[in-house]
């Protein structure tokens, strides 16, 4: 018994000073971020000065969450299915730091809060209207096309001569052009106007979605809306609540309830023209989802393959491109 005693002791003692020396090197950052299936969120929104309608359904929103990976949560994402890890240049562009990284997300997510109420209340018929300075880089991404031709803080101002005044105007004008297609993009360096010719490649996120390579944010973009409303959007970064923001608005707005009692979820950007984008992290959306017990889970067109995956009788996956196309699939659904 003893001697038993003292082996046990002595594996203990050896257990306690490997977990003693490797541990201060597991939260050592890798080269990784890491994606995670986040909370689910039902918008708390304050309308002022209009009548508000209550729903008896949900229509969530979902959300991820992304970090950088130390290495403890490298080696559990390789072990869990559903953590996924992307190399730290996908996700932090050339010179923008973490924080930065940070503060751009939180400047999308508060963009996008106000073209989904623009989509949201030009629906529903009321007057909207936008200006901003033009679209502004931030950070250029790795082995981009542009990264000798764009700096960061130059203003782009148009597309084959098309003026653009925001991020949502650029996306908007972007999508009419096909991977591949070469498009002059006019911008303000300093206070000189100039302008270069460039390839637009495929989004290193998104599947069959072009872009030019820079990350960029809108400088003073102002909406003008009819009536006041906040949506309460928290510590949520991004643009990806973009569609359920403004189905959202419009159901709060909406004397008869879009839902009818069931439990909706989805994800998708909004542009100002009503297109929804593609998103990041569809995979871990749609898990959260069905732990939310989702009847029914919107997603982007581009994005459906890899949702659909997750499919089944109780679950159905609708992939939609505009805020009007979710609307009409959402009142199929709930007048089954």
């Amino acid at each position: 018994m003893n001697k038993f005693f003292e082996k046990n002791k002595v594996l203990k003692i050896g257990l306690i000073t490997y977990l003693i020396v490797i541990f201060p090197f597991g939260f050592a950052k890798s080269d990784y971020y890491f994606m995670s299936p986040g909370p689910p969120y039902q918008w708390n929104i304050e309308v002022s000065d209009t009548k508000t309608y209550d729903s008896e359904g949900n229509l969530f929103q979902l959300t991820v969450r992304r970090d950088e990976a130390n290495y403890f949560v490298y080696a559990w994402a390789n072990l869990n299915n559903e953590i996924d890890l992307y190399p730290r240049e996908v996700i932090l562009p050339d010179g923008v730091t973490p924080q930065e990284l940070s503060e751009i997300s939180m400047q999308n997510m508060m963009t996008s809060e106000n073209v989904a109420i623009a989509v949201a209340l030009d629906s529903l018929g009321y007057e909207v209207k936008s200006e901003g300075d033009g679209v502004l880089v931030v950070g250029l991404l790795e082995d981009s096309p542009v990264k000798d031709k764009l700096f960061k803080n130059d203003l782009i101002v148009s597309i084959n001569n098309e003026n653009i005044k925001s991020t949502s105007e650029f996306i908007s004008l972007l999508r009419t052009y096909q991977i591949g297609d070469k498009v002059e993009i006019g911008l303000v360096r300093g206070d000189k106007p100039t302008q270069f010719k460039t390839t637009l490649i495929e989004h290193v996120e998104y599947e069959n979605e072009p872009m030019v390579g820079f990350l960029a944010s809108t400088p003073n973009q102002k909406f003008i809306f009819p009536i006041d409303i906040d949506i309460k959007t928290g510590n949520v970064g991004g643009p990806s609540a973009g569609m359920m923001m403004a189905l959202n608005v419009y159901n709060l707005l909406t004397e008869s309830d879009i839902t009818r009692g069931e439990k909706i979820a989805g994800t998708g950007t909004i542009e100002i023209d009503g297109s929804v984008g593609p998103v990041g992290g569809v995979k871990q959306k749609v898990i959260a989802a069905k732990r939310a017990d989702a009847s029914l889970i919107l997603v982007p067109t581009a994005n459906f393959s890899e949702a659909d995956t997750y499919s089944d009788e109780n679950t159905s996956i609708v992939a939609v491109d505009s805020f009007q196309e979710a609307l009409d699939v959402i009142f199929e659904f709930s007048s089954r």
